[in-house]
């Protein structure tokens, strides 16, 4: 099937439109892996996540823009957009969705202190009564556990005098 000039010129546009949009996928891909850290299997897990992503991604504007079919172009048009994003947009891109996640961060540290706050006060007021009785009660626990252990020693005690009395026969 030919294609004219201009119908050519939107597929390259809309692949170009692609590359910056696999470029933005990227970029989130970077942060999420900045923020997780994940080791050999979850990146493996990950990666492969990730190209199904961008595969999804191309196939998604190639059918949108021209039914599918693959010219030379449209790779030129993805290549060309994905580094023209990351060379120019991707530094501004990534400053601003970290300013976005400190915000964020900080809301959510924000909102759960508020919440938690109830907790703490019922914690802090459940704590001193527990302090003050274990307090009054920790003599008599160790008298209790005196007493516990008197079997063991005797039992000790007893296995000493019967050796001692084996020895003499």
């Amino acid at each position: 099937m030919i294609s004219s000039v201009s119908e050519q010129l939107y597929i390259f546009l809309a692949t170009l439109y692609g590359g910056m949009v696999i470029g933005f996928i990227y970029d989130l891909y970077r942060i999420f892996r900045g923020i997780f850290r994940p080791k050999k299997l979850a990146t493996l897990i990950e990666d492969l996540i990730f190209w199904i992503v961008i595969g999804a991604a191309a196939l998604v504007v190639l059918l949108f823009s021209n039914d599918g079919q693959l010219r030379f172009y449209t790779f030129l048009g993805f290549a060309m957009g994905a580094l023209i994003y990351i060379s120019v947009l991707s530094p501004y891109v990534l400053r601003c969705i970290i300013l976005i996640l400190k915000i964020i961060k900080k809301i959510l540290s924000k909102l759960l202190h508020i919440l938690l706050f109830p907790l703490r006060k019922l914690i802090l007021l459940i704590k001193r009564p527990c302090r003050w009785i274990l307090k009054k009660l920790q003599p008599i626990y160790l008298k209790v556990r005196r007493l516990k252990q008197l079997p063991r020693r005797w039992a000790k005690e007893m296995k000493k005098y019967a050796k001692l009395i084996l020895k003499k026969k």
